[in-house]
């Protein structure tokens, strides 16, 4: 027990800017946790609902940066990544992502490891476990798909993801798990925390997850997994606890002629009626200033209220628009997993399944609201292939900039006819993104494997 304070200060003030933030919300370095309730203060921490990652998207078909966007921040890692280049990190730099995220992992783990031995109530105990094993499944999960291959069983078992840390350990130095490790331990700890009596249906806030949470996730993974019975089995009870869509009708600008000024109705990530597991985004400081692919806005179009609330002509502050593509203005990614992520689980495993009308009902309701109503026109296929290229189709408009279309993009690229090189122009050079190639995988930062050479880095081109 001794020393874990100073640990989790230390902790924390090596992840960037989180120090303050945490121990302005739960002064753990003020205490010796010894209680179930000391412990529950980890838990109640606010990081722990951070999706702490935003680096893949800017390697994603869905942005676009114009030349001088580039240059005026060449050296950034999120420019490097926008053009796929072989180094996006120096020796010295220190990865925020990796860190914030197994900051949420040690948490997690010192809990799992010390309130089993805590005084204090059994249902309270029994409640914090499942929690901790669900934010632990979901950051690992993640941390799989970022800087790992997608899941293939064929090559899971030799393929390397992350390592995979189960005891609170600051010290620990271990090789790098594979795939089929990490999947294995999120599974489990889901399968656990959903069998745990004391976890509600409903998590008490956005920090605590509940068996929605747990089972939303399970859907989103199975997904992934390519266990598409599966998945839509976890996804229609994920819909049982909630199924609540948010009618994009009920949104207005709160002033039409400067898009910048905010959107009335619209809620905050975490406070979104649609959330199943709430996750908010940290890094919601450099997500900005970019346009829609052109690919993109071919693909949803003006009429969409998607579009309307979230891209503009209009500039922030010039008499004519300045970019050759409608800007992003909005200011707050959600991450969350919601309710039309597990219809379009449920859709897409029916399209698989050859059920295609039902597959197609799904994205009817779904459109429905995303429409005014004199714009909406239903969707129909005349087989299942076209019923499944019509759900991955809304699946990227829908979960636009949710933190998934990379991953999604490595998982269709096994298959031919979704399979997809990306290609990026700068300064009249061409950038390419081949189908399977290793720059999917984000890059290990050199100063994480200089400093555990256990761990090996990712091929890049």
């Amino acid at each position: 027990m001794k020393h874990i304070t100073l640990y989790t200060v230390l902790l924390l003030c090596l992840t960037a800017g989180s120090c303050k933030k945490f121990l302005d919300v739960t002064p753990k370095g003020k205490v010796l946790p010894t209680t179930v309730a000391d412990y529950e203060m980890f838990m109640n921490d606010i990081l722990q609902a951070d999706a702490a990652y935003i680096q893949a998207e800017f390697m994603t078909d869905d942005i676009h940066y114009s030349d001088e966007q580039i240059r005026s921040s060449a050296n950034s890692r999120s420019t490097k990544s926008y053009l796929w280049l072989k180094e996006t990190m120096l020796l010295t730099e220190d990865d925020g992502e990796w860190s914030r995220i197994y900051s949420n992992i040690y948490y997690c783990n010192l809990v799992l490891d010390k309130i089993k031995d805590a005084p204090g109530q059994a249902e309270d105990r029994e409640r914090n476990i499942a929690e901790a094993k669900i934010q632990r499944a979901y950051n690992y999960f993640h941390l799989a798909n970022l800087f790992g291959k997608e899941y293939n069983a064929a090559t899971a078992a030799t393929d390397l993801a992350v390592p995979l840390l189960l005891v609170p350990d600051l010290e620990a130095k271990t090789k790098r798990a594979t795939v089929k490790e990490v999947y294995e331990q999120v599974m489990k700890d889901l399968s656990e925390a959903l069998a745990s009596p004391s976890l509600p249906d409903l998590g008490r806030n956005y920090v605590h997850p509940g068996k929605a949470a747990a089972t939303a996730l399970l859907a989103r993974v199975r997904l992934y997994m390519g266990d598409y019975a599966g998945a839509k089995d976890a996804a229609e009870k994920a819909l049982a606890f909630n199924s609540t869509l948010l009618d994009h009708n009920t949104f207005s600008f709160v002033n039409p002629a400067r898009p910048y000024s905010g959107v009335n109705n619209k809620p905050l990530p975490e406070n979104n009626p649609e959330n199943l597991f709430s996750k908010t985004n940290s890094s919601n400081g450099i997500f900005t200033r970019f346009m829609i692919n052109p690919e993109l806005l071919g693909i949803l179009g003006e009429q969409d209220l998607r579009y309307v609330y979230t891209f503009t002509r209009i500039p922030r502050s010039a008499v004519t628009p300045v970019s050759p593509f409608p800007d992003y203005f909005q200011s707050a990614v959600n991450f969350s997993i919601g309710v039309p992520e597990m219809m379009l689980i449920k859709a897409e495993a029916l399209a698989r399944d050859n059920k295609k009308d039902d597959a197609v009902a799904l994205l009817n309701t779904l459109r429905q609201k995303r429409f005014k109503p004199a714009d909406y026109a239903p969707l129909a296929s005349a087989t299942a292939d076209e019923a499944l290229a019509l759900v991955l189709r809304e699946r990227r408009l829908e979960l636009m900039y949710h933190g998934l279309r990379l991953f999604d993009l490595k998982r269709l690229n096994n298959d031919p006819r979704f399979k997809k090189d990306l290609q990026r122009q700068h300064n009249s050079q061409t950038y390419t993104l081949p189908a399977g190639s290793p720059n999917y995988l984000v890059e290990i930062a050199p100063k994480i494997m200089q400093i555990n050479p256990d761990i090996l880095p990712n091929p890049r081109n």
